[in-house]
Formats: C-alpha cells, sequence, structure tokens
C-alpha cells in the first residue's frame, strides 16, 4: 500500500503494603493502562472491584531529562525506538534527540494509509493484520461472499476487517475464520491497543499531570494538570488506610476521595493509587 511519510517534531521529555488478597473473578472496571504503559508494578493483591489495589510507580522518579521513555524502555539520545514496537500506532522512525539544552525528545514521522487518502469504493473491504497501521490489501465485488464472517456483540465484520470488544476497549480484533468472541486473549489475531501520550504528553506528565478518561476509550484523551482552585470531595465511602493515598497537586486523597475543578468539568479520583484519573 502506498504510505507517505511526514516528519514532525513533538517533545518529548509508596511502598505497598501486604493485605489479604479478596477473593473475586470480577474483572477490573478502572482504567489502568496509563499505569500499564509506563511500565508501573501492578500490586499482586486485588480490592473488590477485581483491580490492583495499587501501582508500584517509583521508576517514574528517577526518569532523566537527557533520556526518552516510551512503553516502559529507556532510549539514549541517538537511539531509535524497533518499528515493531510503534507499527499499530501510526507512527514510525521515534528517534530520541536532543534539544542543545539537556532536553531529550522524540522524532517521529505519520504515515498516511492510502485509506486515510483515497476511502476504498463501498463495495470493497479493507484487508488488515494485526499491530499494522494500514491496510495491506482490499477484497471486492462478488470476492467478498467467500469470506468468513465474524460477531461481536451483534455487529457483523468479515474476514480481514478490525473489530473493536465492547467489554475491553483495549482489545483489538482482525476477524478470521478461527475467531471466537469469547476467546479473544489468546487468538493471535487480538492484539492490545498502545497508547502513546509518552510521546505526546511527555511535559504534562513530568508536571503531575492525571490522566482524562472518555467512556469507551482505551487511551486517556489528554492530561490534567492540578490547579490552585481544585477541591478536595470526600468519597461516602473514602478509605481510612493512609498506605494506600493518591497524591495530586497538594492535595493527598485517600481511596474513595475526588478532586473536583472550579467548572465541575472534571473529577478526578482516587481509586487505585498512586495516581487519581479523571473523567
Amino acid at each position: 500500500m502506498g504510505r507517505t511519510l511526514l516528519l514532525i517534531v513533538l517533545a518529548s521529555i509508596g511502598t505497598i503494603v501486604s493485605v489479604p488478597t479478596m477473593t473475586t473473578s470480577t474483572a477490573c472496571d478502572q482504567p489502568t493502562k496509563h499505569y500499564t504503559t509506563m511500565g508501573c508494578i501492578a500490586s499482586e493483591h486485588r480490592n473488590d472491584r477485581g483491580c490492583p489495589l495499587s501501582y508500584d510507580c517509583h521508576s517514574l522518579e528517577d526518569r532523566q531529562n537527557d533520556k526518552c521513555y516510551l512503553f516502559g524502555k529507556v532510549y539514549s539520545i541517538g537511539e531509535q525506538v524497533p518499528g515493531e514496537e510503534t507499527a499499530s500506532t501510526c507512527t514510525a522512525l521515534h528517534t530520541c534527540v536532543d534539544d542543545g539544552q539537556d532536553r531529550a525528545y522524540f522524532i517521529y514521522a505519520y504515515m498516511d494509509c492510502i485509506e486515510m487518502i483515497q476511502p476504498p469504493n463501498e463495495n470493497c473491504i479493507l484487508q488488515y493484520q494485526p499491530n499494522v497501521c494500514c491496510s495491506t490489501s482490499k477484497i471486492c465485488g462478488q470476492d467478498i461472499a467467500q469470506l468468513a464472517t465474524c460477531n461481536i456483540d451483534g455487529k457483523f465484520y468479515h474476514e480481514g476487517q478490525r473489530m473493536r470488544t465492547p467489554s475491553n476497549p483495549c482489545r483489538h480484533c482482525i476477524c478470521s475464520v478461527d475467531f471466537e468472541a469469547s476467546d479473544t486473549d489468546c487468538n493471535e489475531n487480538c492484539y492490545e491497543e498502545k497508547c502513546t501520550f509518552e510521546i505526546h504528553w511527555t511535559d504534562s506528565l513530568a508536571k503531575g499531570a492525571a490522566p482524562v478518561y472518555l467512556d469507551g476509550f482505551c487511551c486517556p484523551s489528554s492530561w490534567r494538570l492540578p490547579e490552585e482552585t481544585d477541591k478536595l470531595v470526600k468519597g461516602p465511602n473514602s478509605s481510612k488506610d493512609t498506605s494506600l493515598e493518591c497524591k495530586y497537586g497538594n492535595i493527598t486523597l485517600k481511596v474513595g476521595d475526588s478532586v473536583n475543578d472550579k467548572d465541575d468539568v472534571n473529577r478526578c479520583t482516587c481509586t487505585i493509587p498512586p495516581m487519581v484519573h479523571c473523567s
């Protein structure tokens, strides 16, 4: 497939306590992608919502200005991120560079897939592969009838099409002959979405920003910086456990507490320490 690379430059820049494990089969209903993307380590223990009690993010405190960080890995000035690491993100050629003032940045390129420039004919179906940004081919006309179909929550797809799993927005699949909606964890045509906020929001991260999530999406849509007008809102079931707390600006929150901004637009809640997340 034809594709154009447009080079742009963007800036890069608690101890876990042992408590009884909660026995539960409930899948975690809280966003944790910001933790796993940055290489934070989950507690072995779970709360009654099926989520880790906390994450160990001490490695974030050791980040250096003359290094670049992506997906839990460290890159020195001049190093390039392996292409397979970012193939699914529609960006490529990530290289860690120095701005001359001891500050590291990623330079990278956007991928322009042919389907972004010229949408396919409505009688054609694009074919994709796992962890690849652009389509690799297309099937048209009567040949479409020869393709297998997949069903996720009543929505049908043809073989080769990308699919989202509503129950797990971070899990993407390519429709295949052997696809089973009940077993996406082991299917080789399914893969985890990667979040690139460490490229786009690293300045905010360094200043203690909190991830902002939208319903139904895997990655944070933005990052919110603490504000002087933020106010602590005690939760009705605020935890009394001082070993599990979130820090946001100058505010310390117990699990269950939240912070409201002056316009009541974002509510940032301490659900899984040490960071709050906003919605």
